[in-house]
């Protein structure tokens, strides 16, 4: 029995290493876009930046991203209105907020909105890794994405 589970461990890990994390990174500071393109070079990531959230929007319904990063400062919506709408138009993405701060009140809320955790600004190499890493488990395998880590 124990072979068996060998191989299908080892054929799903062929698998996933079909496809790369897709990564949407919407309205962040420059230096967490130059962290997180950093990373995802080095882990073969592809993320998308965008700069409105208009366009988040749009690329979050159109496109499917693994993974979806906001950053909680955004002046059209409040970022629980931004969670939620990313949530029903992308249902298959896993969402971060950024924000300066984090509790476990904030992470509440974030889960409540459809969210699935929250990253703190600025954005750390290590805590940025651990989290897509954490996140990356949450990805059905039979997606056939590689999260690079």
């Amino acid at each position: 029995m124990w072979l068996t589970d060998w191989y299908k461990k080892r054929n799903d890990a062929h698998r996933v290493a079909e496809r790369r994390l897709r990564i949407l990174v919407i309205r962040m500071p420059l230096s967490d876009l130059f962290l997180l393109e950093r990373l995802g070079k080095t882990h073969a990531w592809e993320v998308r930046f965008t700069t409105s959230l208009r366009d988040g929007f749009r690329l979050a319904s159109q496109s499917h991203f693994e993974l979806i990063l906001c950053d909680c400062n955004q002046a059209e919506y409040h970022w629980r209105g931004v969670i939620e709408r990313l949530a029903a138009s992308s249902p298959r993405s896993c969402i971060l907020l950024v924000s300066p701060v984090s509790d476990d009140y904030l992470r509440r809320d974030v889960l409540r909105c459809g969210g699935h955790d929250v990253l703190v600004r600025p954005l750390r190499e290590e805590s940025a890794l651990r989290s897509v890493q954490a996140i990356a488990h949450l990805i059905p395998s039979d997606s056939g994405v590689s999260v690079g880590c």
